[in-house]
């Protein structure tokens, strides 16, 4: 309906823009010639020709709209355009005369009386005036279809990208439920009840958590790294001597918007992979601003991405979120540290200093 109306608007605008061509052309020579007896033709001929062809140019788009040019019909809107030029002359001889009749124009008694050839007198002209009101309503009658496939195009990626996100962090809380279950089990073993007792109501504290972002896809960087510290509790009791966990941390970086559960994954690698087969050492977390990036450093004192295959299910998946967050801004590399000694992952996004805005300056 919005684009019927749209057409049924722009015909008489289109019409309006090629009369005042019109017009122009005819009155540009006699301004420069001084030639004041033009100025009459255009007032009692030019302007009621084009002023009624602006009354009938609503036919143009009725036509423009029941018959636009469509692969497979082709040949059929181009014969029912010839006839709707037919008929665009014909309203405009209705109005023209009605035009004529009401203001007494000069000739019009001589036109009614010669209709055949007036219609053909006039049919060239009305005929292109036609033509190009028709040309121009379907020309942006595909420009807005354009729009609004890219715009569809545009949701439904942003849908899927939306559900795709999801399903990655729906990955994560099974993975971390189920590790942070395996301490518990190691604990249960050892028969450290009160360490049990103390992990189960860390384990709450960190599922309380998780849902309370589950409707979110950033949470501010202070926030994520309290969920890694209760993350980080629950692992000193499964390595109680073994486990140092270093936090080097901007003010001003606790304030940037990370995708949720970002950190927890990756400190997860670097204590299961990086430590569990060393004889300790130290996880470091560092979080900085740097222009317009946020950058995050999660390294390790084990053996290394070498030594192991660390590639899981967090990492890729931390990826994988980064790019459908961020594109090509949001990326994540893994490899050894400088100098050897331990693994190291390095995340870079956008820096964000409110949810759902744009990058800050």
């Amino acid at each position: 309906m919005r684009r019927r109306t749209r057409a049924f608007l722009f015909a008489p605008a289109a019409a309006t823009f090629l009369s005042l061509l019109e017009i122009f052309r005819v009155a540009m020579p006699a301004a420069l010639h001084g030639d004041h007896a033009t100025w009459g033709v255009i007032v009692q001929r030019v302007l009621p020709v084009w002023a009624t062809l602006i009354v009938v140019s609503p036919w143009c788009a009725l036509m423009a709209e029941r018959f636009p040019f469509r692969s497979g019909r082709f040949a059929r809107a181009a014969f029912a355009h010839v006839a709707g030029a037919a008929v665009f002359v014909a309203l405009h001889m209705v109005a023209l005369g009605v035009y004529g009749h009401l203001f007494a124009l000069p000739g019009s008694d001589q036109a009614a009386a010669h209709v055949g050839q007036w219609y053909v007198l006039h049919a060239t002209l009305e005929v292109s005036v036609y033509a190009g009101i028709v040309v121009i309503l379907l020309l942006l009658d595909a420009r807005q279809e354009s729009a609004d496939r890219a715009v569809a195009a545009a949701q439904l990626s942003e849908r899927l990208a939306a559900a795709r996100l999801e399903g990655l962090r729906a990955q994560l809380h099974p993975h971390f439920l189920f590790n942070t279950l395996n301490t518990l089990a190691v604990l249960a073993r050892k028969g450290d009840g009160a360490a049990v007792d103390r992990a189960l109501v860390d384990l709450g504290d960190l599922l309380r958590a998780s849902f309370d972002s589950a409707n979110r896809s950033e949470v501010p960087l202070a926030e994520e790294l309290a969920f890694v510290e209760r993350y980080v509790g629950l692992q000193r009791l499964r390595f109680p001597d073994r486990l140092e966990v270093e936090l080097s941390v901007e003010d001003a970086a606790r304030a940037a918007f990370v995708p949720a559960l970002l950190l927890q994954p990756l400190v997860e690698n670097a204590i299961e992979h990086g430590l569990a087969t060393a004889q300790g050492g130290r996880v470091s977390v560092s979080a900085r601003r740097d222009g317009d990036t946020l950058e995050i450093v999660v390294a390790d004192e084990g053996p290394g991405f070498a030594g192991a295959a660390r590639e899981g299910v967090g990492l890729a998946n931390t990826r994988e979120r980064l790019t459908l967050l961020y594109g090509a801004r949001g990326t994540l590399e893994a490899g050894n540290r400088a100098g050897g000694g331990g693994g190291e992952v390095r995340v870079r996004l956008p820096w964000r200093d409110r949810e759902a805005g744009k990058p800050s300056s």
